[in-house]
């Protein structure tokens, strides 16, 4: 359940006489509705107490919003100070299908850059394709009926020139831009999980926003969104795009090296 729910809960629960602690993944959202108690930790979505395969460091994310349950000064805010553990010995299994010095180029003009994406995603099709393979042909994307190629055009086109037609009229053009963004993303995870021994889905992030392309062009549409005059516009780029845990990067100049 998110933040502003269980936050929002935690107050009628409350004046029920059941005391409540949360655990908050989202601060500002905590901080804005206040609960009685609440733990805010650092972790990305769907991970309240950290890491998985982490038992001790798990046992006192819950012990520390446990122990506020002793305090009756609220509202509570407290943040818990450590980052997750470092991913296990099984990660060195994987290997990226793509490294940054294999993609090295000054790709800083928008037209290079595109025709170098595409390159980018036929070398890792194979990947792709053998992930969907080793799924029974299960594909993990295709929200829009856009094809890859179209959808680098429409995030490009988008940087460019944020009032570009909208292929998907039935939503807003951010949202159409989200979606494609997501499509985008999944291709890319289901090539670097192919045949992947034991990776976090934040290792899978790191490879993706590091060095891939692909990833640096969804960190300069970020820029793009929170450049924009439009508060909703600076929000959504804040929220939908970027994983948290990935938010200290920022577009490269170019990839030469």
């Amino acid at each position: 359940m998110c933040t502003r729910a269980v936050s929002g809960l935690a107050h009628y629960l409350e004046r029920e006489g059941l005391p409540t602690t949360v655990i908050a993944l989202i601060r500002p959202h905590a901080a804005q509705l206040r609960p009685p108690r609440a733990l805010a930790v650092p972790f990305e979505l769907g991970r309240p107490f950290g890491a998985p395969e982490a038992p001790d460091f798990q046992r006192r994310v819950l012990l520390e919003a446990l122990s506020l349950l002793e305090r009756t000064d609220g509202p509570i805010l407290v943040d818990f100070a450590d980052a997750p553990p470092e991913p296990g010995s099984g990660l060195a299994s994987w290997s990226a299908p793509i490294e940054a010095e294999e993609i090295a180029g000054d790709f800083s003009d928008p037209r290079v850059r595109t025709d170098a994406i595409k390159s980018e995603i036929t070398a890792l099709r194979p990947m792709r394709d053998q992930f969907v393979l080793e799924h029974g042909g299960r594909q993990f994307d295709r929200i829009t009926p856009l094809t890859l190629d179209q959808i680098i055009d429409l995030i490009q086109g988008f940087i460019l020139d944020p009032s570009i037609e909208n292929p998907m009229p039935a939503f807003a053009l951010r949202q159409t831009v989200k979606f494609a963004t997501d499509d985008l993303k999944h291709f890319y995870y289901q090539a670097g999980l192919a045949g992947a021994g034991r990776i976090t889905d934040i290792e899978l992030d790191n490879w993706f926003f590091g060095n891939t392309l692909a990833g640096d062009l969804v960190l300069r549409l970020k820029a793009g969104f929170l450049s924009s005059s439009d508060a909703e516009m600076r929000l959504f780029a804040e929220r939908s795009l970027v994983p948290s845990h990935q938010a200290h990067r920022v577009p490269r100049a170019n990839w030469a090296v």
